[in-house]
């Protein structure tokens, strides 16, 4: 059994040792990235709803949400916040969204210098959804068409 077993291990060494390196050439070459891998989180405004489900779900409290009552009885998001400086990308956020407001599927080569810009608030966050849209021709990570995100006047009318 003992030399069954160290033979079998050499022939798997062997078997990889004639394989071609599947090495990439990062930057220059990047590696497919499957659709529902856990990557940045994309937060789309016009999906929100304020309900904050996706802060209540987190288990790091990274994502804030301050919303305010509208007269139609729904809620204008005045602040939407993630830190990434403390997300652990498990998306149960993601799975918390009843609305699909907040998605998986952002850059997975997101590289800053500096540790403060991994704190995003809402017009970044909003600037990092729409240059995902422009990227993948205007679809959601899930599929759906999707359309540009933008600050409502009436919300920002009240915002200031």
């Amino acid at each position: 059994m003992y030399g069954l077993g160290v033979a079998k291990g050499m022939l798997t060494t062997v078997k990889h040792l004639v394989r071609p390196p599947v090495t990439v050439q990062f930057p220059d070459e990047t590696r497919p990235i499957p659709k529902r891998a856990r990557t940045n989180l994309v937060w789309f405004v016009e999906r929100c709803t304020g309900c904050s489900t996706c802060a209540q779900a987190c288990p790091d409290g990274c994502i804030l949400v301050q919303t305010q009552p509208r007269e139609d009885g729904s809620f204008l998001v005045e602040r939407y916040e993630i830190d990434f400086r403390l997300c652990m990308y498990c998306a149960l956020c993601v799975e918390a969204c009843p609305y699909e407001a907040i998605q998986v599927g952002g850059p997975y080569n997101d590289v800053v210098t500096d540790p403060n810009q991994l704190y995003r608030d809402k017009p970044k966050l909003i600037e990092l959804a729409n240059d995902y849209l422009q990227k993948n021709d205007w679809l959601y990570p899930n599929g759906q068409p999707a359309v540009p995100q933008t600050i409502h006047p009436a919300d920002q009318r009240q915002h200031h």
